[in-house]
């Protein structure tokens, strides 16, 4: 019994940290600064399954988030991040800070 309880938390801590590494993987923190812009626009592929008389095309589509930062030197910098990073940080916010509410 208890070497089954050991395998699940095992298990569980490693799921976890995979969600975590995958989540924070997808968008490196971008440079420190004031938040000047923000931008976000549905990209849509086609996507075909199937072979022959079974072929299907469908639109597989999500949404890019990208915020634009000005450091003291007055430098520009356009970057990928998630929703949840996209929705904390509003214009004229500091980022990364706006991330951390």
């Amino acid at each position: 019994m208890r070497r089954a309880l050991a395998a699940l938390g095992a298990a569980l801590t490693a799921t976890a940290l995979l969600t975590t590494a995958s989540c924070s993987a997808g968008h490196p923190p971008g440079p420190a600064g004031r938040v000047v812009a923000k931008d976000r626009d549905r990209e849509c592929r086609t996507v075909t399954t199937g072979t022959g008389k079974n072929r299907t095309s469908r639109p597989d589509c999500h949404w890019e988030y990208e915020l634009t930062t000005r450091n003291r030197a007055g430098e520009d910098t356009e970057f990928e991040v998630s929703a949840d990073v996209y929705d904390d940080c509003r214009r004229g916010s500091s980022y990364p800070s706006c991330t951390r509410r």
